[in-house]
């Protein structure tokens, strides 16, 4: 009796596994467009005004990257300039194929994302965030930033799959500890079941907190 229940056991998990692995299939083909929000916060009351001046998307994409952490569109879709500035990540299937990418909804970008996680941590850590026509934009101290890395993707293991979300930005300015160039890196990394639209948005919003945390530990030195 004993070894049958544990023949049934084991045969359980497999099916379960298998309806997994389908499950992450299913949700693989075509592009995935998902929304996600920024962190935000109010400008204090006082502090020392900067503004930012651009957020410059460097990220470089290949069409077939050996390693899934490096960015990639589905060439089924659009691969245009456009479609590579909403870029978040990309699909596989349950042996690590690439797939179906996954992108911002029109409106969004990533330099768009990224700047409102630096905003945050200026916010945050007591600056004033001064934007286009405010009285004190223009005498506000410059920053600016450039995306070396953006991006989320998920390893499939035999039991779980991992997700992951990484990102590099170069801070430039003269405020506070930021003197020249700067270079914040995050990295964040859970373990799920099955990879849906949400788990992407979660990891995603992650990241982005995950610079803001970076930026605000900077900016404390």
């Amino acid at each position: 009796m004993s070894k049958n229940i544990k023949i049934n056991g084991a045969v359980t998990r497999v099916m379960v596994y298998g309806f997994a692995v389908a499950a992450l299939m299913g949700c693989a083909l075509g592009r995935d467009v998902v929304a996600v929000k920024a962190p935000s916060a109010d400008n204090p009351a006082t502090g020392k005004a900067v503004r930012i001046e651009a957020v410059l998307d460097n990220r470089k994409f290949e069409a077939a990257p050996s390693s899934p952490d490096i960015p990639s569109l589905d060439d089924a879709e659009d691969n245009g300039q456009d479609s590579k500035a909403r870029a978040i990540g990309r699909k596989r299937n349950g042996y690590g194929k690439a797939l179906g990418d996954v992108v911002l909804p029109e409106g969004q970008t990533v330099s768009g994302l990224t700047e409102a996680a630096l905003a945050t941590a200026f916010k945050e850590s007591g600056y004033i965030v001064a934007s286009k026509g405010d009285a004190n934009y223009d005498a506000a101290a410059p920053v600016s930033a450039r995306i070396n890395e953006f991006w989320a993707w998920f390893k499939p293991g035999f039991w779980s799959v991992t997700t992951s979300q990484k990102s590099e930005v170069e801070l430039e300015g003269n405020v506070g500890p930021l003197a020249g160039k700067q270079v914040i890196k995050a990295t964040v990394s859970e373990s799920r079941q099955v990879v849906t639209v949400d788990d992407w948005r979660d990891i995603v919003e992650k990241g982005l907190r995950a610079i803001t945390d970076q930026t605000k530990q900077l900016l404390a030195r």
